[in-house]
């Protein structure tokens, strides 16, 4: 509803009362504005109407619970939404609405709930099993997901980031020919989308082509310079190349958009410390990584490895038998009887680093 159109609408109710359809006329176009605060009072007004018809009852329930989503009142919002989709569960919008109000509230359960029930009441909505496939990887359930997200986007032609998100998908279930192959028709249809640029490098670096990945991780931060994720695993594809260098400055970019990125001060620790042994730096990222999170098993092995270069070989042993107590890698172990014989005060240096 433009602004013209609202301004005629309120000058008309100046003139003479309001009919209940004019009402949630006024009120729609309000929330679409953006402005929740003043359509609730009209759409409440006309939610009162006894004879308003089944199909704007629900219409004016979803507009009302948009429109106290945008006053970040969600339980209340809820309410209304649920109650639109019961009052017309083919409308799409209610579900879309309903699934975000949840999300916001951090009700992951609910939010895969009413974005499960949404795309099986509106069987031919791509938007809502879009967001169901979300849902899914959300709660962790990816392979659910990546089938969900593969089989909405083979029926969106022109949604690249539909496409993305379902190469994201088969990437995290080790599907990477598939991934490549949808990720491949969403830079198509996107040539500059850093997350379709993104979800192909993760399918490449997942078949092994380490050029390819690095290639599409630059393209991505060339479209977004901001893009945690691609800073991220281009970092990470850096340091197996032996570039700790390289890598320092992209785990650095990342910390200056996420400061609280537990894996990239791990990483940038870990960098650090093979650089210089001596770098304070190294120690604090590290030790601050596994504060913030103590189950980064690739930050407690990074941090045995610096303590031991460092000759804290007690300190050494300690670091990486927490990091193997939460995984079980093979590397990591070999290091620890590594330091077997080594004695407290003396740095011991190994042929490969922890990674």
């Amino acid at each position: 509803m433009s602004t013209v159109a609202i301004v005629v609408v309120a000058t008309t109710l100046a003139a003479a009362p309001m009919s209940s359809q004019d009402l949630l006329t006024l009120g729609e176009g309000l929330v679409n504005r953006g402005d929740g605060k003043k359509a609730q009072p009209h759409l409440e007004k006309a939610l009162t109407d006894k004879a308003l018809s089944t199909a704007d009852q629900a219409r004016a329930e979803a507009a009302l619970g948009m429109a106290l989503l945008q006053q970040k009142k969600g339980k209340e919002a809820i309410v209304h939404l649920e109650l639109a989709t019961t009052l017309a569960p083919k409308r799409e919008k209610s579900w879309l609405l309903l699934g975000l109000a949840k999300d916001q509230l951090d009700d992951t359960a609910g939010s895969l709930a009413a974005y499960a029930k949404g795309a099986e009441s509106v069987p031919a909505s791509t938007a809502l099993k879009h967001e169901y496939g979300m849902a899914l990887l959300s709660a962790g359930k990816n392979v659910e997901g990546a089938e969900v997200l593969q089989k909405a986007a083979t029926k969106a032609e022109h949604d690249p980031e539909l496409w993305a998100d379902a190469a994201y998908a088969l990437s995290l279930v080790g599907r990477f020919k598939e991934a490549r192959e949808f990720s491949a028709r969403a830079v198509e249809m996107s040539p500059d989308n850093p997350d379709a640029l993104y979800t192909l490098g993760m399918a490449e670096a997942g078949l092994g082509n380490t050029k390819a990945a690095k290639q599409a991780f630059k393209e991505a931060i060339d479209s977004d310079e901001l893009h945690v994720p691609a800073q991220f695993q281009l970092g990470v594809l850096l340091q197996a190349d032996n570039d700790d260098k390289g890598a320092v400055a992209r785990f650095t970019q990342v910390l200056k958009v996420e400061p609280d990125h537990a894996r990239a001060k791990a990483a940038l620790g870990a960098s650090l410390g093979r650089l210089n042994t001596a770098d304070p730096r190294a120690e604090s990222l590290l030790r601050a990584a596994v504060a913030a999170d103590a189950k980064l098993a690739v930050g407690w092995a990074s941090l045995g490895d610096l303590l031991a270069r460092q000759g804290q070989i007690n300190e050494a042993k300690k670091a990486l038998q927490t990091a193997i107590k939460l995984k079980r890698e093979p590397s990591w172990q070999a290091r620890l009887d590594g330091l077997a014989t080594a004695k407290e005060g003396t740095p011991s240096v190994p042929a490969t680093s922890s990674k």
